[in-house]
Formats: C-alpha cells, structure tokens, sequence
C-alpha cells in the first residue's frame, strides 16, 4: 500500500499540482538536482560559478540596490572570476531588508511572493521570493532527505513550529495531503510530558520511517523516551535542524531511537544551505542553490579548519537577489572532497549564536525557536525590529521589544493572546512583563541574545536543558502550510 501511494504522488501528484496548478517547477528541478550530484568536483564546480556570475550580471544591471552601490558588472569579467566579482557586493543585512526592501526587488514574472523570517538574531524581517527560489529550496530540502535516506513521499513526522498537534480538527485537503505525503508535523513548541506521549502513541500509529526535528526538540523527545520506557516504532534515520546539535544531543538520540542523525542547515531566506551525509564528517555546502563564503575576522575567507562568518547568496532568486547575505552564524571550513563522492566541499561544524532554552513547570523545557516564531512572526506586524525574552524565575517573564521609530506598537493591542500564548508554553500561570525599548545591548560577545533564561537546570550537564551554547540560523525546509509536502 505504501508503495502504491507513493508512486501515486510522485508520479501523478507531484506533476499535477505542482507543475500544472501551482506553476512551480519543483519536479524538474528535484530531477536536475539528482542528476547533477553525481558530477565530479570540477565540473559541479564549473556548474556553479556559471550561475553565480549570471546572478551577479543580473543583480549589478536590474536590481536598484546593486545598481546603485556595485554599478552594472561586464559580463566577460564576471564569467572570467565570480567569486572575484563578489567581493565587489556589500555584505547584505537585515537592515538593508528592512529598510530598503522594495530596491531590492525587480519584478521578474515567475510568481513574486512575500515571505517572512523571525529573525533568530531578534530582527524579523520580511523578503520577495519567487517561483523558481521556492523549486529549488523544495528541491534543496529533499535531497538532503535523500542524503539520509529517505526517498520523498515515506512517512515522516517532523517535531516543527507547527500550532496544530493531534486533537486539532484539520480540513480534508489536508488530511489528503497528509496521506498522500506521508509527513505530518507535531508541535515543537509544545513538549510536555502528556504531549510527547500523545506524540509516541501517534508514531506507533503511523511507524514514520524518519523522524525529523528542531535538535533541541528531538534532544527533550529521546529524553522522554528513554526516562518513561514509552516506545516509538523502528526509525531509519533522524534528521536534525533550526538549532545547534550538540554531542551530547546526538548521542542521545542516536542511542535512544538506534540510527544515525543526519543534521542539516539553511535559512528561509535562502533555503537549504547544507546538510550531512551518510560519512558525518561535516555538512556539504549545496553549491547547486547557493554560493557559500565564509569571512574571517580580518575580512579575508577562512582557510580549512578556520572559522569564519557565513555569508549566503542565494542562486535562483532573480526577484530579490540577496548577495553576500549575512545570515547570522559562524562556522568552520572543512575540506573540499569526502568519501561519499558528493561534489560538495564541506562545513567542519557550524557554531552559530547562543540560545537559551526554557524550563517548564512540568520539568519540560520551550525550545528557543518558540519565541522568535512566536514574536517575529505570529503577532510582529513589522514594526518590532529587535526583542529579547527573559525568564526571570519559574514566576516571571519579561518581554523587551525594541520599535521600528515613530511606529505604533501594535502587538501590544493583542496582549492578553499573547500572554496566554506564552503561558500555554511554559504550562503556567506566569506573570509577563512587558517594556519598550530603545535599544537592546548586545552580550559580552558582541551578540544578541534573543532569549535568556536565569532559571538554572536541576538535572546536570549533559540532560538537555543546559543553556546549550549556539543554534544556526532557521531553515526554511518546506513551504507553507497548506501546500502539498509542506510538512503538513
């Protein structure tokens, strides 16, 4: 029956709705993607500055932002260096996506769209995309399943920012597409004991082949698992995103379910970025979706085995080209070629920003993605451009919201759902304050820290619940709810 249903979607469904009613080329270029993956080094390499410096020739001619700071590139000298040519760019922040969106942008034809980010850094911001941007991230997202081996459309369960968990009523088109696709998401931002055993009793229903997740959410999930004796059905990976994965965490995980975890990075900027392969030496750069830099300290690119800034240029976004994109993270060349044989060069490690995870009534902990979804996306209306949530005590949270100047500030007109949001979280009847700011002050280490927690953990080092250093920037993974595959 599985296999009946999965060669119906993918060889009737897929074509149908995404080709033909949604006009998104996700068909072809998951097609062109395999294909290209098994080239060699040189000539992935050769395939890839070929679109970097059409990119660029076309940014430097259309896109206002560019014409005005880099001027029109020659094609000849562009195809001659790209990566010469990009140095040429201003690194792209969130600032200038706040603040100069429109010049960013040209209208292209193919499907223009607004998209939005939380802002793990407490900078939400909002960005175009188009048809061709939203294929190739799919596109991005399934190969890096197929790097762990899972072939698209087998049953899979995904710990995500999803607000619907098993009680929720859903529509028929998307109990359908849930059975067509195999995935269904669970909560992330809802992992209390009673929950996660509603999540282990549903796994056994469905016995996914995979389980997907924030790390931090599958970390709180194995620890369930191991210290209750609830079982979950056999898996054949575990795949890992949106925070840091800590030894510690991958050794859980990996002990507790009995497979491997395959960890990924990206950003809904710009899609899937890098992920790892069945050789867990490092995470190779997808050099077929984005160009990759890594800028040390001093301006120069990182040598292997040296850290460096993470700057993303997107490939096939010629609506909003976003260049030398600063996304947020730091982290470690690796080398250029792996056993595996993918023509990928490799990230060592990424390190990423600093979190705080925060604990529960229950003895459970919110996963830090909670609050920047929460306040970024689900009642930010674009006029926060900075917050910070403080946990206090087990009593008292405190809300920092930082305004755009001379907006109103409208999430407070909705308040009181978002007290009651973050009091659901945290399984509480918590005091939340709120103040408005002028400005947040960065940590000692130069970085915002978007969620604090003073509340110290009673389990030890090693349980999860630890502050847990670093997490990478959110990536973007599926499109939106409601599309076919959109992790349901």
């Amino acid at each position: 029956m599985n296999d009946l249903r999965r060669a119906i979607t993918t060889r009737i469904v897929d074509p149908l709705v995404w080709t033909r009613i949604k006009r998104i080329p996700l068909v072809p270029r998951l097609e062109e993607f395999r294909a290209c993956q098994r080239d060699d080094h040189e000539t992935a390499r050769a395939r890839h500055l070929e679109r970097l410096g059409a990119l660029l020739v076309h940014a430097s001619t259309n896109v206002p932002f560019y014409r005005e700071t880099v001027g029109p590139l020659d094609a000849r000298e562009v195809a001659a260096d790209p990566e010469a040519c990009i140095a040429r760019f201003p690194v792209l922040t969130k600032e200038h996506l706040r603040e100069r969106l429109e010049d960013l942008k040209v209208e292209m034809g193919r499907g223009t769209f607004l998209d939005a980010s939380g802002g793990s850094t407490g900078e939400p911001t909002r960005f175009y995309k188009d048809r061709e941007q939203l294929a190739s991230s799919l596109a991005a997202t399934q190969i890096f399943l197929e790097w762990a081996g899972i072939e698209r459309a087998e049953r899979h369960v995904k710990l995500w920012g999803a607000r619907r968990d098993l009680r929720d009523r859903v529509s028929l088109g998307l109990r359908l597409s849930r059975f067509l696709y195999g995935r269904v998401a669970l909560d992330a931002f809802d992992m209390g004991e009673e929950t996660m055993r509603g999540y282990a009793a549903f796994m056994r229903r469905l016995r996914p082949v995979v389980l997907e997740g924030y790390a931090t959410a599958l970390d709180s999930f194995a620890r369930f698992v191991e210290e209750t004796g609830e079982t979950v059905p056999p898996l054949r990976s575990v795949v890992s995103s949106a925070s840091t994965l800590h030894p510690h965490m991958r050794e859980r995980v990996e002990r507790v379910f009995g497979v491997r975890v395959f960890d990924r990075y990206g950003g809904r900027e710009v899609g899937g970025v890098a992920a790892e392969c069945a050789e867990h030496n490092g995470l190779h750069v997808f050099t077929e979706n984005i160009h990759l830099e890594l800028i040390t300290r001093d301006g120069r690119p990182a040598a292997v085995g040296e850290e460096g800034e993470v700057l993303v240029t997107g490939l096939w976004n010629y609506t909003m080209p976003m260049v030398r994109f600063r996304i947020g993270d730091r982290a470690v060349r690796g080398p250029d070629r792996c056993a595996c044989g993918l023509p990928y060069p490799l990230l060592e490690r990424i390190i990423g920003r600093n979190v705080g995870c925060f604990r529960r009534a229950d003895g459970g902990v919110v996963d830090p993605i909670f609050w920047v979804h929460m306040i970024g996306v689900e009642f930010n209306e674009g006029e926060i451009v900075k917050f910070q949530i403080v946990q206090e005590d087990m009593d008292t949270i405190r809300v920092r919201l930082v305004p755009r100047s001379g907006s109103d500030v409208r999430i407070l007109s909705r308040r009181d759902a978002l007290t009651e949001r973050i009091r659901g979280a945290l399984g509480a009847p918590v005091s939340v304050v709120y103040t408005i700011e002028e400005e947040i002050p960065p940590a000692a280490s130069g970085k915002h820290e978007y969620t604090i927690s003073k509340v110290a953990s009673s389990k030890g080092p090693g349980t999860g619940l630890e502050t847990p250093g670093d997490a990478p920037g959110v990536p973007e993974g599926e499109a939106r709810p409601g599309d076919p595959g959109a992790g349901e």
